[in-house]
Formats: structure tokens, sequence, C-alpha cells
């Protein structure tokens, strides 16, 4: 099977990161895998994605740190190539007491994201156009996650701002999932509750994301544009939209 390029996943080695890079590899990508802490879950996923046909190779990176990176797409590059796409997945969820003054949250949820935007731009062969997927947020989130939630809005203004100033090489688009998977933190009433808010009160599942994510990194005429796979929970709740 000949692969469609390379895509870089950050945070992929658990939850939705990990399920839209086993999509990615069985739709014909070669997938570059990032990683923090969660070693032996990257190093599963690999084997995982080998065993299905393509390449795919490991990187790990603190995304608070600064120098960590502007190395990560450098050295996927080394390893696997130029990339075609990226997918901005990786995310901080806490608790505003866990960080007061929103540092950790504005950097990994929104500082990165967009410095890798820029790098991935910056790496691109001559002429040849690549794409993004930042994941964003469909949810509610409670209002002592205040930092989180504006983390991730802003991130959606630079989504819609990155695809004006990186095209016409780089197409940006976002996904913003709903109600997909269980917080550790949350009980299954609370999830269910979540749910049955929603217009079509269907819990999302990781698939539904991945092949959104996937549609956006192949269409070669959509930028610019949020997906909501929410089941409709924008609809209710406009709060969570950034126009």
């Amino acid at each position: 099977m000949s692969s469609k390029g390379v895509v870089l996943i950050t945070g992929a080695a658990k939850r939705i990161g990990r399920v839209i890079a086993i999509e990615a590899a069985k739709a014909g990508w070669d997938v570059a895998i990032h990683y923090n802490t969660s070693r032996t879950d990257a190093e599963t996923l690999v084997e995982e994605i080998r065993a299905l046909g393509c390449k795919t190779c490991l990187a790990k990176a603190d995304l608070m740190d600064g120098q960590a990176v502007e190395d990560l797409i450098p050295r996927v590059n080394n390893a696997c190539g130029p990339l075609s796409a990226l997918v901005n997945n990786a995310a901080l969820f806490e608790p505003d007491k866990t960080d007061p003054d929103g540092v950790c949250h504005r950097t990994i949820n929104f500082d990165v994201p967009c410095r890798l935007c820029e790098i991935f731009a910056q790496q691109l062969p001559p002429e040849k156009a690549g794409a993004v997927v930042n994941m964003l947020d469909s949810t509610d989130v409670p209002p002592f996650f205040s930092a989180y939630a504006a983390s991730k809005k802003n991130l959606h203004k630079a989504t819609l701002a990155m695809a004006r100033t990186l095209a016409p090489w780089v197409r940006t688009n976002g996904v913003a999932p709903g109600p997909t998977w269980m917080n550790p933190r949350e009980t299954r009433e609370h999830f269910d509750r979540m749910v049955k808010a929603t217009p079509l009160q269907v819990e999302i599942s990781p698939q539904a994301v991945a092949s959104t994510v996937l549609f956006l990194i192949t269409n070669p005429a959509i930028s610019g544009e949020v997906i909501h796979v929410d089941g409709g929970q924008h609809m209710v709740n406009p709060t969570i939209r950034t126009n």
C-alpha cells in the first residue's frame, strides 16, 4: 500500500489520539506518534501500526519544554521524512486550582499548537501543500475549568486566523468533539446526562471523531472550517462556539 504521506499526531498514545493514529494508518498514512510519559502505550501503538503495513516512529517531547517543542518536528523529519499533515491533539484538562495563573493550559493547549503549525509550514517541501487539524472542544465544561476553556476558545480563533495566514500551502481546520470519552474524574451518571443534553442524544464514538479528522486532512478544498462532532450540542449551548 503506497503511503498518503506522514502525519504527526500529538498526544497519540492514548484515548482519541490513539484512535486517530490507528484510523490514519488504516487509511494509508504513515504515522509519527508523539507522547510524553506514556511510553508503554506509545510502543504498543507502534506495533499495531506496523502490523497494518505502515511506517511509524516515536517522538517523545514534554510540551512544557520550549526547546523540545522546537525540536519535535525536525526530529520526526529525520526519522520519517517531511510531514504532510499535523494533528494537534495533545491537551491539558485540569481544574483551575492546579494551574492558578493558567500558564500550563495556555502553553499546551494554545501556544504549542500554534508554534507547531508554524514549524510544520516551514518544513513543507517547495510547492507542496499540507494540512493541519487542531482538536478543539464542544463540551460545556464547569466554571472551575476556565483556564482549559479559555485556551481552547483561543485555539479556535487561531485556527481560523491561521487558515488565512498559512494559505495557500497549509489548510488549517478544527474538530470540536462533544461527549466522546469519559474523563477519569467524572461518573457514568454525569457523562450520560451530558449525552442526553445533546439534540441527538448519542454518545460520540472516537471513530466518528477520527473519521472527521481524516476527512479534513485529505480534502484539498476545505480550510478555515471547524466541524463540531458533538451530537448538535453547539446548537443548544452557544457559549462553546467562537465565531
